[in-house]
């Protein structure tokens, strides 16, 4: 594996070819995040139930319309509970067992790519085998990583960028976790000023289908994945 340094694209360019690949799989977009939400939302309602949490909040609703304040009190107190703080354990493990699901876009784009039949099938190519155990246990340690070093902003906007293309290497290059971060960085560190603006533009998009009366999320919200996988192509050469 090496770093393709010498492949220049305009930012321009770089959108264009995300578009192209967004344009081409909108049905598996779409398939993609009705999958990630609703895995999220019964994930999430089920350890809140699980834990209690929602008996404790049920005693406190009505405080919302009477005494917000007094309703913000209580939720702190709810916040510092032991079965929160199991919640919160549960709720990382629910983030790592749902993000592989991100691998198989990037399988879908290498198979439009080789010009290989694409299925739904391809979507979980990220809980195949091994590979499983290897993304989980990445998006395990990344969402811990964050949780703390999103205390300060800065720190957690340098981690997404220092691991933009972890899981594009770990898959198609086979590298560990920390390599691609090395990796990443290099590339980072190289191509600075046109990787953070594509990135920003990705992350923008992806949230204006929130304006389309929140239904178009479902389909611009991949979108970061196809401006991933078009800096990876751009910046990264794979050599068997």
């Amino acid at each position: 594996m090496q770093s393709n340094y010498t492949q220049q694209a305009s930012l321009g360019q770089i959108l264009k070819n995300a578009f192209t690949y967004w344009n081409k799989t909108i049905l598996y977009q779409l398939v993609f995040s009705i999958l990630y939400f609703s895995l999220f939302f019964l994930g999430y309602f089920y350890l809140f139930k699980y834990f209690g949490l929602w008996d404790e909040f049920t005693k406190y609703q009505d405080l919302v319309r009477t005494d917000l304040p007094a309703f913000n009190k209580k939720m702190e107190e709810i916040a510092r509970l032991p079965q929160a703080r199991n919640f919160a354990l549960g709720f990382f493990v629910l983030l790592a067992l749902i993000n592989p699901l991100n691998v198989g876009l990037y399988n879908v784009y290498r198979k439009i790519d080789l010009k290989e039949p694409v299925t739904l099938n391809d979507l979980f190519a990220g809980y195949i085998g091994f590979d499983f155990f290897k993304f989980f246990g990445f998006y395990l340690f990344w969402i811990i990583i964050f949780t703390y070093a999103n205390a300060l902003l800065l720190l957690g906007i340098f981690w997404i960028f220092v691991t933009l293309f972890c899981v594009p290497l770990m898959y198609f290059m086979n590298v560990k976790t920390f390599e691609g971060i090395s990796l990443t960085f290099k590339v980072l560190r190289k191509n600075f000023s046109t990787i953070v603006p594509a990135v920003l533009v990705a992350f923008l998009f992806s949230l204006t289908g929130i304006l389309i009366c929140g239904v178009g999320f479902l389909l611009t919200f991949p979108f970061l994945n196809a401006m991933i996988y078009v800096l990876y192509q751009q910046y990264y050469k794979e050599v068997g």
